[in-house]
């Protein structure tokens, strides 16, 4: 729409409107601009009551972003706007995309995390699902695929609008063994089970894709065999470098290695990892965590616990993934806008 000095507007993500830019990147805007937020700063207050079976339950607070990560969406959102007559379709998809899951998941709960699950084939990512859950929830064997359908475990209530965004049916929706302790350090989290990313079966494949595109945060679970596996590297870990800050990539079935060889592996996970150029959470830095455990023997699971209460406990995975979307649609427009080829103009 036009305002009075005929200045075309669009609409912001709180419903009000901005003037449309006539230049073409605003990388100032767009950019990361971590120094504006305070480390730890929260959004909101999170609630300090418990749930009980007898209350009547409030809905849970919505989520909601920081102005620095508002301003950044509104500066997309205006560069998108003003290409539309100029780029096609397919140049502006993703970053419209990000915009609309921003805008989807900005309206769902702000006190639950959705971490998915994901692995290969035999990796046993079904197995540490039910060590995380207490419970066998999610079907483990020999047969292969074992997991069909994504599975979706709530560790408290008011999910059920992140779960209906997933597309889980209720049938596929459990809650873990009742324990005060488990329940207290894994207060708000969302556990997605997934179907294998290498299944042979291609809508196996699909409902991955598409779950972990709406997720807040992903544990990779791979083994001692298939941890350098190039499709895992190539097709998902080395496309979501940007994304350490909201990966888990845990080295499963440590049991089977003798001796240092866990060490081994995991050293060399580690590289694999850093030449895909995900950052390594390591010394306070920001990024990735890396671990070895075994789902079986159950080596490791308190230490996978902890680390994800503590990750639950700051609230901010759902604004950093957005933000790390953000990033990565930055990345693919610059180049159109930054050099004399003006990929994909109309």
């Amino acid at each position: 729409m036009k305002d009075d000095a005929g200045h075309t507007r669009v609409k912001t993500d709180d419903g009000g409107t901005r003037a449309e830019s006539e230049t073409a990147w605003d990388d100032g805007l767009i950019a990361r601009r971590v120094s504006e937020t305070a480390p730890g700063q929260e959004t909101h207050a999170p609630s300090l009551v418990l749930e009980t079976k007898t209350a009547v339950q409030a809905p849970p607070l919505p989520l909601a972003y920081d102005g620095p990560l508002r301003s950044r969406l509104d500066a997309l959102r205006e560069l998108v706007g003003s290409s539309r007559t100029r780029l096609d379709s397919r140049t502006l998809a993703e970053a419209s995309r990000v915009l609309d899951e921003a805008t989807a998941r900005r309206k769902l709960s702000g006190e639950h995390t959705v971490v998915a699950i994901a692995g290969a084939t035999g990796s046993g990512k079904s197995q540490l699902f039910n060590a995380l859950a207490g419970v066998a929830i999610s079907e483990t064997g020999v047969r292969r695929p074992t997991t069909a359908a994504p599975i979706a475990c709530s560790w408290s209530d008011g999910a059920a609008t992140l779960i209906d965004r997933l597309g889980i049916p209720g049938r596929l929706r459990r809650r873990p063994l009742q324990s005060p302790e488990a329940e207290a350090q894994l207060r708000g989290l969302v556990l997605v089970d997934l179907p294998d990313h290498d299944s042979a079966a291609v809508q196996h494949r699909e409902q991955v894709d598409r779950i972990l595109a709406l997720v807040d945060a992903v544990i990779w679970v791979v083994d001692p065999e298939k941890y350098a596996d190039a499709m895992l590297h190539e097709r998902y870990l080395r496309p979501m470098a940007g994304h350490g800050e909201v990966t888990f990539v845990v080295l499963n079935q440590v049991d089977r290695l003798p001796g240092e060889a866990a060490d081994q592996v995991l050293d060399d996970l580690r590289r694999l990892l850093d030449e895909d150029g995900i950052a390594l959470g390591e010394y306070g830095e920001p990024g990735a965590t890396v671990m070895a455990l075994s789902a079986l023997t159950g080596d490791g699971i308190g230490e996978l616990r902890e680390s994800l209460g503590q990750f639950l406990a700051e609230r901010g995975a759902a604004a950093r993934r957005i933000s790390a979307d953000l990033d990565a649609a930055a990345a693919r427009l610059r180049p159109v806008y930054s050099t004399g080829r003006r990929t994909g103009l109309s």
